[in-house]
Order: structure tokens, then C-alpha cells, then sequence
């Protein structure tokens, strides 16, 4: 009996077949498979610009200024390049023998500063670009060696990694641009690597080693690297031991050169610095086993920081992390932690784990800069975790997806249906990473400047001597200095003072505290504390700028210790031998200490070196004055008006020479020219009213003596 054929009921008029949509079912092509992975990683690059968008305005912050804009190289701009590729990283914010080299940074800085100087938007923008470009290569790099596991996985660690709150430092704070130089040529150096022992390309290994390079020259942790590159070859590949010896020992000829050129320039290999205890509290540890209790503690912090990272601080340094013993329950516990991280790599390490591996990436980026390898100038830091923060982010998706199934990468249509298809795995990672998220977009506005940051910060950290010194000197000099309302000046002053006092209590040695402290004293006149300050700064620290001689100076010139004030006057000259500033005050000083001709010799230069500036010429006016030479005087007066037609005090004295040489009418004439200036002077008011009575004037001179007796005079 024959089967009988299905009829298919004719469709009607004018009205197409539906198309047919593709099973789920069906596989994606590789090239499917890379255009969708190249989509996501776009996603987390876009992701990442615009959690950082609200930095784009910020000002410099923190220690911008020792490699941009108070940088003398590198504010040469593109000319310095050669310059910056042979000297030191701060080599023009100091002299000091320095073990930093970091050129490919400083050289984006100086051609920033070609582009757009003294602009920190382009400086930020910058950074927010590459840390974008992070995130892509980074997706990128994850999907290559996790190719066994769903693309949600490595999505989820790169974007977890983007949002995570830690990286604020690095990404807000333009100097650290060497952080995320670093960490991306790194990525790149394990991309090509990858794609090397994937497919036995030369090219690959040349890229690979030539990115290592470059992230050797942006910072020197990136030297981490050569034991990152053995763990990959041998976690993502089937080389044998030999074989993975074999491939890492070819980066050795990077490090060769690297080395080379480090000990060119800097005249070593290794760091040849001197610790100093303000900058890491573990200088302080009564024992080596405290010390290693501490970093112990800090390490256990770090894993913290992780999980729950809040409050966040630029700072850590001298005393705010306590030093203890492995009798404190916190280094305790964190042995035990760690102990256990171990435990699991050892037990898992010949299956090839991929959070073994994510365990072994963190514990060797992080060894560096653990205090328990070697003393870092810094006691702790969240900057010294951008890197090492991805082998956290790799562990909790990959960790997830153990007990969370997920569909193959062959099921994905789209990027929109890799998000649709998470289930509760997207859930878990999208809540995490909206938290960071939130504590990364509140954090960034902490970074708008050096005040913000600090107000914040001190806060957090409000037994660091560093931050308290900082806040208290950014009030000072930032603020106060440049403030004209008297009362909000001194108001300014001794909320600084405030800060740099605690800077001094919790660190007695702080000599740079100390000398902030005398120039906030010295501005508000209290001349005592200016002097004691500035011989306490003295007592901790030999210094070598001009700056710090010629405010001394001054604090012991007001103070009326002339001979003092000569001397550090002079010394400022030997550091600084054309600053007109220094002869002036020089010149001030040999005047008010009867020394007449020195004190002419020294105006005399002052006014050879900068002619257009008014002090000068007032300054020897009064030299001439203190002689009795009062038509010169006047003379020299009369420059310093014509210079600055405000310069009230030039105009009073003008009027005191006039009066001196008994033409009463002129001396009222100049008085009047300060009163116009400013109509509050007291004593000039009295001044013209005692004149008015020479005169025989006395209504003008009541009159005169009337307002000077309401304003507090007379």
C-alpha cells in the first residue's frame, strides 16, 4: 500500500513563506564567534569610558606636579623626549638620586603639554581612553585562554574588573598613568603569547616580547611579568615543562636590554634609595617578625579591599597602619587565608585550574609591592593592587559558573542575547558590579582636586603624618596665601596650621611639615613659632633649595635677627644665584641692620636681574631714605609708582620724603593718593592731619584726625 504524501494548503494570494529562523541550535562560526567577542569587548571599553567620564574635568592632584606641571623637563614639552628617555622619572621636579625609570609616561605627559599646557583635561582624557582600551584588550585576553568556558565568564571578569573602586587612584590621578601603561602592555605581551602557543607564529613572539618592553619601560613591577608568562604557557597550553623553560627564556633577552638601559641611565639595576620611615610604618617594626606580622596584616586587607572596598584612601603611610605581632588576631587570620589559597594551588595546580591560575596571578603581581619580598617606600597602597585585582576578578565568575550553568558560546546570537541568556549568573555579576560601580562614580569626585581629595582623606586616614602635612599645606599655601580678606586669611592659617601640627605630633622628625608650619606662623606674624619652626626643619633635614633659605630669612628678619636672616639670605644665593627675591630681601636686611652700602650693592642686583618689578625700586628708595637722601628716594619711589599705580606704600612714602623735606603741600598731596587707594588707612589718615596742623590748618587737621580716631588711630 503506498504512503500518501502530505498536502500543504496553498497559502493566499500575494502572501510570502515565512522565512524559516535559524535553530538555536546551529553553531556559530569562528569568525561569528570573533565578531561577537569583539562586540563585548567593545561594550566593556565603552563601559569603562563612561564610568570615568565624571573625571574629565578634574585639576591635578596629589604628586601630579612632580612629573607634569612643576616638572622642568617635562614642561619643555616634545623637545624633552630625549631628555626624559635618559634621566630619571622626577629628575626635573628634583635632583635627589632617584632608582625610578618610567619614560614612556613622563614622554605622553611632555607631548600633552605641547598639545594643551598646564591643562589637566587632556591629561585626564587621556587616561580615561587607555583605561578603555584596557577593558577591550582585556576582554581579549580572557576569552583566548578561557576559550573551555561560556564568553559570560570572561565578560564578567572584565567587567568586574572596570568597575572595581580600587582602580580609582589610577585612573583619576594622571601621574599613575604608569599603572595603567604597565598593566596594558602587559595584557598584550600575554595576548600575543597566547595566540604564540596557539598557533606557532613568530610574529606573535616578536609582539609579545616587544610589549613586554614597553610595559618594562611605563613600570618597573611589570618585571612580575616573567612569572606570568610561565604560568600561561603552562596553564593554557599542553607544553611540557621544558618546553614552557624554552619559550620564557626568550623574554629574557627583553630584560637584558631593559636592564642595559636602566643601568645606563640610572647608573644601577636594582633601587640604591634610601627607606625613610614617613613613607612605610614597617621601618618602625621592633623585630623582623613584626615586620613580617604587619605586611601580613596588609596583605589580609588587600583581599578585603576586594570584597568590600570601603572607605577608600590615597594615603596609608607613617602611622595609620599600627605595626603588630603574629599574636593579632588580623595577621593571624590572614595566614590562615592564605595558607588556604596555597593549599588550593598546590592541590590544584597540575589540573590546570583556572582559578589556581587566577590565585597564582594575584600572588605574584602582588608580591612585589607585599612588603614581605622586599621594603617598598610605601607602607601600603590601592594603586599597588590594579594589576593584581584580576586574578579576583577571574576567581568569582569562574568560581560561579561551577555552580551556575551556563550556555556554550555556539548557542549566542548576539551580544544582547549573551546578557539575556546569564540567568542568574548575569544577576549575581550585574548587582556586584553595579555596587562598584556606585562606590567608583561617588570615589571619582573625591579626586577633583588636591583639597577635595584631602578633605576626604584625612578623614579615612587621620593618623597618616603624610596626609595631615598635605591637607594642612594645601590650605596654607593653596588658600591662604593668595587670600586678601585679612580676617579669612588668618582663618585659612590656623586651620592649616591645625593639620600640619598633627603632622608633627604624630611624626617629630617631619621636617617638611615643620617648614609649612613656619610659613603659615610667618604669615600670621607670630614670628616666635615662625623662627622655631623653621630651626626645627633645619634640625631634620638638610636643605638644599633656594625657596626654603629665603622664606627663613624673612621669618628671621621680621624677627629682627638680622645677621640670621643675611646668612640664610646668602645661602639661598648659593642654590638660586639670580633670584632677584633673594636680594631683595637680602637688601631689606643689610638696610634695616645699619649696613647701608651692602645694602645698595644687594637692591642694585636685584633691580640688574628683574627691572620690571616694582619691589625693587621701592626697596632702594628706602635704603635712600634711611640715608637721607631723600631726593633720590623720591626718585626711585616714582619708578616703583610707574610700574604699579596702586603701590600705596610707595605713595606714602613718597609723602614722608616731602614731608622730611618740608614741602608739607606735596607730602599731603601723595598722602591723599593713598587714602584714594585705599580710604581705610588709619595711619596715613593721622599722618595727613598732623601735616594739616604743620600747616596752621586746623579744621583740615581735626577733620583728618577725626576719621583716623573712628578707624582706631590717634
Amino acid at each position: 500500500m503506498s504512503k500518501r504524501k502530505a498536502i500543504k494548503k496553498p497559502l493566499p494570494k500575494g502572501k510570502k513563506p515565512k522565512k524559516s529562523k535559524p535553530s538555536r541550535s546551529s553553531a556559530l562560526s569562528p569568525q561569528q564567534i570573533s565578531r561577537l567577542q569583539k562586540t563585548l569587548a567593545l561594550i566593556c571599553a565603552v563601559f569603562a569610558v563612561v564610568l570615568y567620564a565624571n573625571t574629565f574635568t578634574h585639576d591635578y592632584t596629589v604628586d601630579d606636579g612632580t612629573v607634569i606641571e612643576n616638572n622642568k623637563i617635562t614642561t619643555k614639552g616634545i623637545s624633552a623626549i630625549p631628555e626624559i628617555f635618559s634621566t630619571s622619572y622626577r629628575k626635573g621636579f628634583w635632583d635627589r638620586k632617584e632608582s625610578l625609570y618610567r619614560p614612556i609616561s613622563v614622554a605622553m605627559f611632555a607631548i600633552e603639554w605641547e598639545i594643551a599646557p598646564e591643562n589637566p583635561m587632556l591629561g585626564h582624557a587621556v587616561n580615561i581612553l587607555l583605561y578603555g582600551l584596557t577593558a577591550y584588550f582585556l576582554f581579549q585576553f580572557l576569552a583566548l585562554i578561557l576559550g573551555s568556558y561560556s564568553l559570560l565568564v570572561s565578560l564578567a571578569a572584565t567587567l568586574l574588573f572596570v568597575a572595581h573602586p580600587l582602580h580609582t587612584e589610577v585612573v583619576a590621578n594622571i601621574k599613575s598613568r604608569d599603572e595603567i601603561l604597565g598593566f596594558l602592555f602587559s595584557l598584550l605581551c600575554l595576548i600575543y603569547l597566547v595566540k604564540f602557543i596557539k598557533e606557532s607564529v613568530n610574529k606573535d613572539l616578536i609582539l609579545s616580547c616587544t610589549f613586554l618592553f614597553l610595559g618594562l619601560l611605563s613600570k618597573e613591577s611589570v618585571i612580575t611579568m616573567f612569572g606570568i608568562i610561565p604560568l600561561t604557557i603552562y596553564f593554557f597550553s599542553n607544553y611540557s615543562i621544558k618546553k614552557v623553560v624554552q619559550t620564557t627564556a626568550v623574554f629574557l633577552s627583553v630584560l637584558l636590554v631593559y636592564f642595559s638601559l636602566r643601568y645606563a641611565v640610572l647608573g644601577g639595576i636594582t633601587e640604591n634609595v634610601t627607606k625613610q620611615l614617613i613613607n612605610n610604618s614597617l621601618l618602625a617594626a621592633p623585630d623582623i617578625m613584626s615586620r613580617y606580622a604587619t605586611a601580613m596584616m596588609i596583605m589580609g586587607k588587600y583581599l578585603l579591599f576586594f570584597i568590600f572596598p570601603h572607605p577608600l584612601c590615597f594615603d596609608y603611610s607613617y602611622s595609620q597602619i599600627p605595626n603588630v605581632t603574629f599574636a593579632d588576631y588580623r595577621a593571624i587570620l590572614s595566614v590562615i587565608v592564605y595558607g588556604a589559597l596555597i593549599f588550593y594551588v598546590i592541590k590544584n595546580f597540575a589540573k590546570k585550574d583556572a582559578i589556581a591560575y587566577a590565585i597564582c596571578f594575584y600572588f605574584v603581581t602582588v608580591s612585589l609591592v607585599s612588603n614581605l619580598v622586599v621594603l617598598l617606600e610605601a607602607t601600603m597602597g590601592e594603586r599597588f593592587l590594579y594589576a593584581p585585582s584580576l586574578g579576583f576578578c577571574i576567581a568569582v565568575p569562574v568560581l560561579l559558573s561551577r555552580y551556575i550553568k551556563l550556555p556554550k558560546n555556539q548557542s549566542f546570537e548576539n551580544a544582547i542575547s549573551v546578557f539575556k541568556s546569564g540567568g542568574s549568573f548575569i544577576y549575581i555579576v550585574l548587582a556586584i558590579v553595579a555596587l562598584y560601580s556606585f562606590k567608583t562614580f561617588d570615589r571619582n569626585l573625591d579626586w577633583k582636586d588636591n583639597l577635595t581629595l584631602l578633605e576626604k582623606d584625612v578623614q579615612t586616614s587621620p593618623n597618616s603624618a603624610r596626609i595631615r602635612y598635605a591637607y594642612g599645606s594645601a590650605i596654607v599655601i593653596e588658600k591662604a596665601l593668595d587670600e586678601k580678606d585679612k580676617a579669612l586669611k588668618n582663618q585659612l592659617l590656623d586651620q592649616g596650621i591645625v593639620q600640619l601640627e598633627r603632622g608633627v605630633e604624630i611624626l617629630n622628625t617631619y621636617a617638611d611639615a615643620f617648614y609649612h608650619l613656619a610659613i603659615a606662623y610667618k604669615e600670621k606674624n607670630d614670628l616666635q613659632n615662625a623662627v622655631k619652626n623653621f630651626e626645627l626643619a633645619r634640625q631634620h633635614k638638610n636643605w638644599k633649595t633656594a625657596d626654603f633659605y629665603i622664606a627663613s630669612g624673612i621669618a628671621y628678619g621680621s624677627a629682627k635677627i638680622f645677621d640670621k636672616a643675611i646668612d640664610d639670605l646668602n645661602e639661598a644665593l648659593k642654590y638660586s644665584p639670580n633670584s632677584s627675591e633673594a636680594y631683595n630681601n637680602l637688601g631689606i636686611y643689610y638696610c634695616d641692620a645699619g649696613r647701608y652700602q651692602e645694602s645698595f650693592k644687594a637692591l642694585n642686583k636685584a633691580i640688574e636681574l628683574d627691572p620690571e618689578n616694582a619691589k625693587g625700586y621701592y626697596n632702594i628708595g628706602n635704603t635712600y631714605a634711611k640715608v637721607n637722601d631723600f631726593g633720590t628716594a623720591i626718585a626711585q619711589y616714582q619708578k616703583a609708582v610707574s610700574m604699579k599705580p596702586d603701590y600705596s606704600d610707595a605713595y606714602n612714602n613718597i609723602g614722608n620724603c616731602y614731608a622730611s623735606l618740608q614741602d608739607y603741600v606735596k607730602a599731603i598731596e601723595y598722602y591723599e593718593k593713598v587714602i584714594e587707594l585705599n580710604p581705610n588707612d588709619g595711619k596715613v589718615l593721622f599722618n595727613i592731619g598732623v601735616t594739616y596742623n604743620i600747616l596752621g590748618n586746623a579744621i583740615k587737621a581735626q577733620e583728618y584726625f577725626q576719621r583716623a580716631k573712628a578707624l582706631g588711630v590717634g
